[in-house]
């Protein structure tokens, strides 16, 4: 008998079943399950881009690392190395004529700035757009935007360890070269460091050939302490992991996860917090710097 053309009789499914929806109990369950889910998944999804983050991190890092490298090679092992012609004397300062000077070796747009940080990058095209009508187009463009606000040198966006002078015919460099003093007149924050940074014990790199080389990063992350959100501000300054600015390094969801730093010899390695170390001091005080 076909039953499905008789009233009162519900149809039924392949396997001899009756076809009956879901009830709201059934549903609240369903649901319930999938926000559990969603719960648990969320922070593997945020740790999941702050990796692929870190790895286009990495990856401009590599571009950093080569284009220093090919500079050398052009000018007689020399590292890139440009003295600002006004302030200076924190690691993110450098001359004007450093970001045209690398561009033709690789150094575009995009590597100045960090993927952990886009906004850097999107502030950057705002501001230009405002004032020139279009995005940041190339490396001059991209030196003026650095300068705007010290037209005598750039403000980038990383640590930048080759030493360089603070200002045209000074014979005052930074960063400052621990390396050649006595251990007794280090400063109290470098000796209380649970171990040395490499820059303490093999210098500055400034040659490709010489000893720090392959030791001692050349650009690293921008890692300043101020823990309140700026450098410098609320309160001095302190060598301490411990009170990274958030606006600086790699942070996942208010968690210092590290920096990168890359090297003239090409090769690109992370620092965990527990591997990062403070390495300089602006002269006067002020806050202090890591890689």
């Amino acid at each position: 008998m076909d039953t499905s053309s008789k009233g009162g009789t519900a149809p039924r499914n392949y396997f001899g079943g009756k076809h009956e929806g879901f009830t709201v109990v059934e549903l609240l369950v369903v649901m319930t399950t999938m926000a559990i889910l969603a719960v648990m998944l969320l922070p593997a999804l945020a740790g999941t881009q702050a990796q692929s983050k870190t790895t286009a991190c990495t990856a401009r890092y590599r571009q950093w690392a080569a284009s220093a490298n090919l500079y050398a090679n052009d000018n007689r092992g020399w590292l890139p190395s440009f003295t600002p012609a006004g302030g200076g004397g924190y690691a993110w300062d450098v001359g004007t004529n450093m970001i045209s000077a690398l561009y033709p070796y690789g150094m575009d747009v995009p590597n100045w700035f960090c993927p952990m940080r886009p906004t850097q990058l999107d502030a950057a095209n705002q501001w230009w757009q405002i004032h020139s009508g279009q995005p940041i187009q190339n490396g001059t463009d991209l030196r003026l935007y650095f300068s705007r606000n010290y037209p005598q040198e750039c403000v980038i966006n990383d640590n930048y360890w080759v030493p360089r002078g603070t200002s045209p015919g000074s014979t005052t460099t930074f960063p400052t070269d621990y390396s050649t003093r006595p251990q007794p007149i280090w400063p109290v924050w470098l000796k209380n460091q649970p171990t040395l940074p490499t820059s303490v014990i093999y210098g500055w790199p400034q040659r490709l050939h010489d000893m720090a080389v392959p030791c001692v990063p050349i650009v690293s992350d921008s890692a300043g302490s101020g823990q309140g959100g700026g450098l410098i501000s609320p309160g001095p300054g302190s060598p301490s992991v411990t009170n990274i600015s958030p606006n600086t390094a790699h942070f996942l969801d208010g968690i210092l996860i590290g920096v990168n730093c890359a090297y003239a010899d090409g090769h690109v390695a992370g620092h965990t917090p527990d591997q990062m170390r403070c390495v300089y001091q602006p002269a006067g005080g002020g806050p202090y710097w890591f890689y």
